[in-house]
């Protein structure tokens, strides 16, 4: 199996050829704004509690943190949206390892988008394991996993007909940071990869290295 990392960066690479100098330096600009006023490296470390969360999925079904570790660590991972082609890759990877071990392996995924788009995701995808709701990014807004995007990168958004005002329940354009976690079942934090460039994402294999030695 590709690893996640090479498909992430050919599809960056793909991405720089196609795409004016103007949008790239836009996108460049918004994620260094964003580089210098973050304090993610302080935010829910290794050897931390990861707080407790009850979040419906997309079909409104409740899925409480304490109920999700009692058997298993969880793997969690934050993602954008269906409009997000990494966070499409990333997905599609996790689906393909949570097919592999045979639908076991604990694993949720949370997105701020509406479950009628979030379901539009989860279908294209044929994504079979969880997809949380975090209505108006509020959980990742307790946890400090917020990008809150500039002007410049909002109007570019619009350009893509990426409107989050209408895909998530909130009026301003914040998205969550990627940022994948493996929980213990004391709850604790035992792998932790938060960053600030959207186009980079925890390999999955790194991940699982120390989710299965928990098990």
């Amino acid at each position: 199996m590709s690893s996640l990392s090479k498909k992430l960066a050919s599809y960056k690479s793909d991405f720089k050829t196609r795409t004016p100098v103007e949008i790239l330096e836009t996108i460049n600009r918004s994620i260094s704004l964003f580089q210098e006023h973050s304090a993610l490296k302080s935010v829910l470390k290794v050897g931390q509690t990861f707080p407790s969360f009850e979040l419906a999925d997309i079909n409104g079904q409740l899925f409480n943190s304490k109920a999700l570790i009692q058997d298993n660590p969880l793997i969690l991972t934050f993602v954008r949206g269906g409009w997000c082609p990494y966070c499409v890759l990333e997905t599609q990877m996790w689906q393909q390892y949570f097919e592999k071990s045979k639908s076991t392996l604990n694993i949720v995924a949370i997105t701020p988008e509406k479950p009628e788009f979030a379901k539009s995701m989860q279908s294209e995808n044929n994504l079979s394991f969880p997809l949380l709701f975090d209505s108006g990014l509020c959980f990742a807004e307790q946890l400090g996993l917020v990008w809150k995007t500039d002007d410049a990168m909002k109007q570019q958004l619009l350009k893509w007909d990426i409107n989050l005002t209408e895909r998530h329940c909130t009026p301003t354009f914040n998205l969550p940071v990627p940022a994948t976690f493996v929980i213990d079942k004391k709850g604790v934090i035992q792998f932790r990869f938060i960053e600030e460039d959207y186009s980079s994402r925890a390999e999955p294999d790194d991940v699982l290295a120390i989710y299965n030695r928990l098990i």
